[in-house]
């Protein structure tokens, strides 16, 4: 029978000419990337050419790094060695040839050096970026950034989302520079008020080769890479040895408030072209705080982002349907002196009364979020003190109205944004130490993030089974634990000084 091996797009197809069938052998790679230490090997890899090969070598480029070792089986075996004073991205090409010297297949190498292990050592983020072939604009050049929630480059702004079609999800490890432990990583899901981690693979601990600080490290023996979540809405999480780092950010507030609050950064992928591959993304964690992301990034396939708005708006920019306002010695639901207004959809207070609006329902473990901003005015008795207003949270549904009902505060204050006050009795741990309850008892912020008077700044006030975190433009500034109520409506004080709110949203948990 006669044989004839052609190489077609990649792919060895073998014919058999008298009888017209043909059979496909295994995929020829295209493209073999390596990481190392310069002056270090890197790990190989290795691809079985066709039968027809008869010499195999390196063209083009850095041909120096990359050496082939002598294979059996035409099995050719092909590592990256840079040189000891290279640091950066390497690049050659491997081609094989059959006896005549006909191109049978051509493999581009890439190696990324780098200058030793860990902190100031590690590659940034971009350029693992292009040395995986790929086109993203991160936002970032440089090693370290930061770990805010605001969007870099071009991240993705959804943090959840859905299987794209049929098959499984393919969570694969594309890189890995962090400190030397294992870390179990998947997807977790949403059950009443519980998260559900379900475990994909488990990283490796370093072996032979440095598997903390590499390019596709090495993922531990029976361990995989792919799951299957049915119809579910889902994030992602991988757990280091203090902390897991979730894809949506509340949960870093509220577990891990001490670690990144935006644990991940997640990009559409886009080919050296800038073609977007479809249902593909990188999702990118921050194990420590430095913002660099390359701790664990993962290639996910077959996924689609869930672009619903997890809040919704308590405040319709143009009445008080779903508020009750009140005002000292003029009573609920009464205010002559117009002190609350809707002007250009925010709600302009005039703060020359004393007391607040009030959400009609109450809520119970939520995410609470307000912009707000200081107007000109002050008023007596406090016209030469701060300027002064509060949300007050977790306000039982029978309290009554009064100058202040039982609640947990989060105070705005020009310089106090994000103080705890505990009202009525009420309390809270912080920095484990319980307020003794009274009337009024404040708990200073932990950090300071208010922008100046007159700037509009976001507050956010996660609570959830008696925790309490205060969020002020993105930076935690205040966490509480075990207070003593845990549920019920939301207020905004007004408090003698002219404030502003807008995009008061809420989201359930």
């Amino acid at each position: 029978m006669n044989v004839i091996p052609k190489i077609i797009s990649g792919l060895a197809i073998v014919f058999f000419a008298h009888t017209g069938l043909y059979a496909q052998t295994a995929t020829i790679k295209k493209d073999f990337i390596f990481s190392a230490i310069r002056g270090t090997e890197s790990k190989p890899d290795s691809v079985i050419l066709p039968a027809t090969t008869k010499y195999v070598d390196l063209l083009n480029g850095d041909t120096a790094f990359f050496k082939i070792l002598s294979g059996i089986n035409r099995n050719c075996i092909v590592l990256f060695k840079p040189s000891d004073d290279f640091t950066g991205i390497a690049k050659s090409k491997l081609q094989a040839k059959s006896a005549t010297g006909k191109l049978i297949a051509e493999i581009n190498l890439t190696g990324l050096s780098m200058k030793g292990l860990e902190g100031e050592n590690e590659p940034p983020l971009s350029k693992i970026i292009d040395a995986l072939g790929y086109s993203i604009n991160i936002g970032w050049t440089g090693l370290s950034n930061n770990c805010l929630p605001p969007l870099q480059g071009e991240e993705l702004s959804h943090s959840v989302f859905q299987k794209a079609g049929k098959g499984k999800v393919e969570m694969i490890p594309v890189a890995r520079y962090s400190p030397d432990f294992e870390v179990p990583f998947g997807f977790y899901t949403r059950n009443d008020e519980t998260i559900l981690k379900q475990q994909a693979g488990i990283l490796s601990a370093k072996n032979k080769y440095p598997e903390h600080q590499t390019l596709f490290p090495s993922i531990k023996s029976g361990s995989k890479s792919s799951f299957d979540p049915g119809n579910s809405v889902f994030g992602f999480y991988a757990t280091g040895p203090d902390h897991t780092g979730y894809s949506e950010d509340v949960w870093n507030m509220l577990l891990h408030p001490a670690n990144a609050v935006h644990a991940t950064r997640i990009y559409p992928v886009k080919d050296v072209t800038g073609k977007i591959l479809k249902n593909s993304y990188l999702v990118c964690f921050e194990e420590a705080k430095n913002g660099d992301y390359n701790d664990y990034v993962f290639l996910v396939k077959n996924i689609t982002p869930v672009t619903k708005d997890p809040f919704i708006t308590l405040f319709n920019e143009k009445n008080f349907d779903g508020w009750d306002t009140f005002l000292r010695n003029i009573g609920t639901n009464k205010d002559p002196g117009n002190n609350f207004r809707i002007e250009d959809g925010s709600l302009h207070v005039i703060g020359k009364d004393l007391g607040y609006l009030i959400t009609k329902k109450g809520y119970r473990n939520y995410h609470f979020k307000v912009d707000f901003k200081w107007g000109k005015e002050k008023w007596p008795p406090r016209e030469n003190e701060k300027r002064d207003a509060g949300i007050c949270y977790n306000i039982p549904m029978n309290e009554p109205d009064s100058i202040w009902p039982q609640s947990i505060e989060c105070q705005v204050q020009e310089g106090d944004t994000g103080d705890f006050w505990l009202l009525s009795l009420s309390t809270i741990k912080v920095n484990g130490i319980q307020n003794i309850p009274a009337n009024h008892t404040r708990m200073v912020k932990q950090k300071d993030a208010e922008k100046p008077t007159g700037e509009w700044n976001t507050v956010e006030v996660i609570s959830y089974n008696g925790k309490c975190v205060h969020i002020v433009n993105d930076v935690v500034v205040n966490v509480g634990e075990e207070a003593s109520i845990k549920e019920g409506r939301v207020l905004l004080q007004s408090e003698y000084a002219e404030i502003y709110y807008r995009n008061v949203k809420i989201r359930e948990l």
